[in-house]
């Protein structure tokens, strides 16, 4: 068996067919099903399902490439180190983030500085709400979100703290100017309420300038509760009533004016994001040079 054999079912494995493999590799099909044939018979197994117009792993061909596919990116990362060292990042950096947090505006400027910092770059952003398996699903940093004092990943990933972010209580004026006033934590219970699903109405670890609250403050049962800051970001535009929102989110809107915030001074402990990425002695410069921009940019 050889290496290039298995860099070649890698290859047909995520283009999902044989001519976008050797177009990946820049060989002949003829290589390609060769290769293939070749690896096939090495191992005793067959690892492809193929058809006139497609070809498909099979449960075998599924487990080998799950098990090879983080050795054969941790190969072709330390070969880039060594060859690229002190020249320019290159190749696609694939990144994973939460829906709400890879939206904000700070991610977003974020990942355009880099790509402009870096021309050679293709970053190649992922949003989902699940747990992604870096390692497993081939991708080289993941910007996670998690619970204050927690060190997100595993013994296979490496963690950098970013930052630490907080709730607080936004409402736009034309909301604020036609509903009654609120002069102190007791006039709360008087409007509609809209908040993130994770924030709990009788939350006690809200404090007033730092300091815990004796007792939880009293919200009213929420209007609206979802799942992502975007849209509770439009529903506290709209002038759907108060709003708990991320600091981070809602202070740029109150620097325009399109925003308030109601009983300044209380806050609640929302979370705090990482960044996390494969362990490994041989990052590749792309990646080095995403965690060091996201550091300063995000940490500032």
């Amino acid at each position: 068996m050889k290496l290039s054999d298995y860099h070649t079912f890698a290859a047909v494995a995520a283009s999902e067919s044989i001519s976008g493999a050797a177009t990946r590799l820049g060989i002949p099909k003829s290589t390609v099903s060769r290769r293939i044939r070749r690896l096939e018979d090495a191992l005793g197994v067959e690892l492809l399902r193929r058809s006139a117009r497609s070809v498909s792993l099979t449960q075998l061909g599924d487990a080998l490439y799950r098990r090879i596919r983080s050795a054969l990116t941790e190969l072709e990362d330390a070969k880039e180190a060594l060859v690229g060292a002190g020249e320019e990042p290159s190749g696609v950096l694939r990144l994973t983030t939460t829906p709400s947090f890879g939206q904000s505006r700070e991610v977003i400027e974020c990942i355009a500085a880099y790509g402009v910092r870096h021309p050679k770059v293709t970053v190649d952003l992922s949003l989902t709400k699940r747990v992604v398996h870096l390692v497993e699903e081939g991708f080289d940093v993941g910007l996670r979100l998690h619970p204050v004092g927690v060190v997100p990943g595993s013994s296979l990933l490496m963690s950098r703290h970013l930052l630490t972010f907080n709730w607080a209580i936004y409402a736009s004026p034309t909301y604020l100017a036609e509903a009654p006033p609120i002069r102190s934590p007791e006039d709360l219970t008087a409007h509609r309420l809209a908040l993130h699903s994770l924030v709990g109405v009788q939350d006690d670890t809200w404090c007033y300038n730092g300091v815990p609250l004796s007792r939880p403050l009293s919200f009213p049962a929420p209007r609206w509760k979802v799942d992502d800051s975007s849209a509770l970001e439009r529903l506290a535009l709209s002038g759907a009533g108060l709003v708990i929102l991320e600091t981070m989110t809602a202070e740029p809107w109150v620097a325009q004016g399109a925003l308030k915030r109601v009983l300044a001074g209380y806050t609640g402990e929302a979370g705090a994001a990482s960044l996390v990425w494969p362990a490994s002695r041989h990052l590749a410069p792309r990646v080095r040079a995403f965690i060091d921009h996201a550091v300063k940019h995000l940490a500032s």
